[in-house]
């Protein structure tokens, strides 16, 4: 059996110091480069000297107050090719005047360039202008401070006031320079603006023939800099491991010597884990709770109770759980659009997410119930009393329980369509398909309804029967005591959810439909001979229904939650995830991943533009959405045959061993299934840390190719490291 590991281009420096780090790793179109000391933490990135565009951006993004600065690089005669790239071991942390404390780097041009499109202060900010055809407030605006023939200063002003040790009032700033080094023949060329909406005209200038032409860049802010958690702060030592295959895929991630440790390193701090670089450098609810259950057995009791207890923190008055933690200028601006600007830089928590709210109790009751290292845990951990909030853990967690008991109560009365959970009222995403075509318009989504809503219920019940939660308060629904315990309301949700979601399409119909998803796609009709045809009806369950109750008929990979959260996952669910794990277009696989998407059986046509290969939720390839099917699939696999074969996490057997375990030929179905699964995976290796890809198809070959999001979709672009994709650090092939 062979470890999961990546090979994309990366190289390391060693760690010497304390929560020291330096890598670099290329993905998609930009090489990445990531920074930490006792100053700082940064990445930073850069258009990879490889592409064909002489369009190059510089991106600096900072965990302090999720700051940093993009701006880029234009050539300044057309007709000369512009290459621009960092020097090695240039990047550094740099400190200022005013406790400015940022990252500093040095960047080689091939020809003369001119200053593009430059944003300073908030990486939300920078987000939104990447992702959102070039949307930026003037709010966001910087000034040019000073110049002179070497040196630069960009400078903003962060948008409310803060209070200072000695009680002056101060504004947050964030700086860019831009300066000439000794040694460099590189000139800058300024000519300051002519209004105030106008940005400045900058050149830098690069003599023929020129061997040292070098531009510095340091990009500053007074936010505070969160501390780092070390790679053995979050991983535990293999000497600790309890059996041979945890022992496995701990080796080099304690230690550090594993670059994959550096980078979860790099993600993980003592109050929060952040999602990913560079655009989500701040906490989020859901991806710290995915993540946490496909690594919980790697990581030590500390970090899996910070974690935790990060995400107990964010809980709101009502119990829900916080997508979102916008910080620093940023939040000054959302709490300006809220008009709450007496709140400043308060942080603003968003709670838009109806599925975070659920993934919480299935973590704690993992890790107090299942795993050895949470064994007797809870009493100590309960009782903390909140950083953020006033209250214990424990205070908080039994108005999460009741939050989300009150929640599935209603269907658990009348099983209705009307009673299943939908988006908040005025709210166009609500689970991780968070843009507004990714649920394919449909506000009820699958993966909510039938996998994580009992999924909640049944770890509540675990943890009221453990004694760690307190007894459900009780519920009156219309003048009526609710006489139900959250096992008997999953129950409900076990077996009623899940019909709402079938589909059926006959095989002519599913047929036809193939056929002309595969022309409007541009695919061959030989990759339809890939996989059997559609015997008497193509049956899947839907992506999420619309108010009415219809279906978006989009086959989808989010059968992954259920299969790993899900406690009575039945046969013919079994039967749905064997038939969606073929190759696409009939199934999710290529042999460059699984797509999280599929509209080819779709009798809404329109969804085949919706979510095409340029979607950020279309037919793409998510890192951690094939980790919950591998793990989910081997979950269930071991219900049957406990440890066969072996794996690391903890999955107890039901009290009830499946029915479906004693079918021969269904379960080397269900294990063939897993077996193209990996072969699947495996086909696009050098990916798996980062966020999303796409692909590429030879009609040729009749075989895909990974192909970078960002290039396809002009904007929307995915992270070179995400933590909730560092849960295969965590799963072994069983074929290997």
């Amino acid at each position: 059996m062979r470890l999961f590991v990546s090979s994309l281009a990366l190289t390391a420096a060693s760690i010497t110091l304390a929560q020291s780090l330096n890598f670099h790793l290329t993905s998609g179109a930009n090489d990445n480069h990531f920074y930490r000391d006792e100053v700082t933490s940064a990445q930073v990135l850069l258009t990879s000297a490889n592409v064909p565009t002489n369009l190059r951006r510089f991106v600096a993004a900072l965990p302090a107050g999720n700051s940093g600065a993009l701006t880029h690089f234009l050539p300044l005669n057309s007709t000369s090719p512009l290459t621009v790239t960092l020097v090695n071991g240039s990047l550094i942390s740099t400190v200022d005047e005013f406790n400015n404390a940022g990252i500093q780097a040095d960047l080689a041009f091939t020809n003369s360039a001119t200053l593009g499109v430059t944003i300073i202060g908030a990486v939300r900010a920078m987000r939104d202008y990447v992702e959102g055809d070039g949307t930026m407030h003037q709010i966001f605006n910087y000034t040019l401070a000073s110049f002179n023939a070497t040196t630069i200063r960009f400078h903003r002003q962060n948008i409310n006031l803060t209070m200072t040790a000695s009680g002056n009032e101060a504004y947050k700033t964030a700086d860019l320079y831009l300066s000439i080094p000794e040694s460099s023949t590189a000139q800058l060329s300024v000519r300051p603006a002519e209004s105030v909406i106008s940005p400045p005209t900058v050149s830098i200038l690069i003599p023929e023939d020129a061997t040292n032409s070098i531009l510095r860049l340091r990009f500053v802010t007074n936010e505070t800099s969160p501390l780092g958690l070390d790679p053995a702060d979050v991983f535990q030592s293999p000497t600790t491991a309890r059996n041979a295959q945890l022992r496995q895929v701990l080796q080099g991630l304690a230690d550090g010597s594993k670059l994959a440790a550096q980078q979860v390193s790099f993600l993980t701090f003592e109050n929060k884990f952040t999602a990913g670089g560079w655009r989500f450098l701040t906490y989020f609810g859901r991806d710290s709770l995915i993540a946490l259950r496909l690594l919980m057995p790697l990581l030590t009791q500390d970090a899996n109770e910070n974690a935790l207890g990060a995400v107990i923190e964010r809980a709101n008055s009502t119990g829900a759980l916080c997508h979102e933690e916008t910080i620093g200028d940023y939040a000054s601006f959302v709490n300006l659009q809220n008009g709450r600007g007496d709140l400043g830089n308060t942080p603003f928590y968003d709670y838009k997410m109806i599925d975070t709210d659920l993934l919480l109790l299935p973590a704690l009751s993992h890790y107090f119930l299942d795993l050895p290292a949470g064994k007797n845990r809870a009493p100590q951990f309960l009782s903390r009393h909140t950083v953020l909030q006033n209250g214990t853990y424990a205070g908080i967690l039994n108005r999460i329980a009741n939050y989300n008991f009150a929640r599935a109560v209603p269907f658990f009365i009348n099983p209705a369509v009307s009673n299943l959970l939908a988006f908040r009222a005025g709210e166009p995403v609500g689970n991780w398909r968070d843009s507004n075509q990714g649920t394919g318009y449909g506000p009820i989504p699958f993966d909510v309804n039938t996998a994580l809503v009992p999924a909640s219920l049944r770890a509540t019940q675990a943890l009221i029967d453990a004694g760690i939660l307190k007894p459900l308060s009780p519920l009156v629904i219309d003048g009526r005591v609710v006489n139900a315990t959250a096992g008997d309301v999953a129950a409900v949700w076990e077996e009623k959810s899940i019909s709402f979601f079938e589909v059926n399409v006959d095989r002519l119909t599913a047929e036809r439909r193939l056929a002309t998803f595969v022309e409007a796609t541009g695919l061959s009709e030989q990759i339809l001979r890939q996989s059997p045809t559609v015997h008497d009806r193509a049956s899947f369950y839907a992506l999420s229904l619309m108010p009415n109750g219809s279906p978006v008929q989009v086959l989808h990979s989010d059968l992954g939650f259920n299969l790993l959260y899900g406690n009575n996952v039945q046969k013919t669910f079994l039967q749905h995830a064997i038939d969606a794990l073929t190759p696409y277009p009939r199934g999710l696989l290529t042999n460059v991943g699984m797509v999280v998407a599929n509209p080819a059986y779709d009798s809404n046509r329109t969804n085949t533009g919706l979510l095409d290969r340029t979607a950020y939720h279309g037919t793409v390839i998510w890192s951690f959405q094939q980790a919950l099917m591998a793990a989910g699939l081997s979950r269930q696999l071991n219900f049957c045959t406990p440890n066969n074969p072996p794996t690391v996490d903890e999955n107890p057997p039901p009290v009830t061993r499946p029915t479906w375990c004693s079918d021969v030929e269904f379960m080397r179905q269900l294990r063939d299934a897993q077996t193209r699964l990996w072969a699947s995976i495996e086909g696009a290796i050098g990916e798996i840390h980062t966020e999303v890809w796409s692909w590429s198809f030879d009609n040729g070959t009749n075989a895909f190719a990974v192909a970078d999001l960002a290039s396809l979709s002009g904007g929307t672009e995915s992270d070179a490291i995400q933590l909730w994709s560092y849960g295969f650090l965590g799963l072994l092939n069983p074929g290997s």
